[in-house]
């Protein structure tokens, strides 16, 4: 992920880039990182102002070398990437077909 720019530039790891430059240096989409802001799980990022979004290169490589791993046996699951529990407190839900309405599992 990194390239010659390191070198010659030694901001480069820290300055801001733009959520399109982000994506493409994951080589992921835009839609890809807004996902993850909302969901929780994605690289850490900046935000500059309410519909402004950056994010550095050095945050974008730990995110991804976080994510390392041999084999899909690896302790983190492919439905929670981040090992966290971003829907913490919340109840599980499930359909009661007596009543059409969806009721807490007990």
């Amino acid at each position: 992920m990194q390239d010659d720019k390191t070198n010659a530039d030694p901001d480069h790891l820290d300055r801001l880039i733009r959520e399109p430059e982000a994506a493409d240096y994951l080589g992921y989409s835009v839609r890809a990182l807004q996902n993850w802001r909302l969901r929780g799980g994605g690289p850490r990022f900046v935000r500059v102002s309410r519909r402004s979004i950056r994010y550095r290169r050095r945050d974008l490589n730990a995110w991804a070398n976080g994510r390392m791993a041999s084999s899909t046996a690896d302790s983190t699951s492919a439905s929670n990437p981040s090992g966290d529990e971003p829907h913490r407190g919340v109840k599980a839900l499930r359909r009661d077909p007596r009543r059409s309405a969806w009721v807490e599992e007990s």
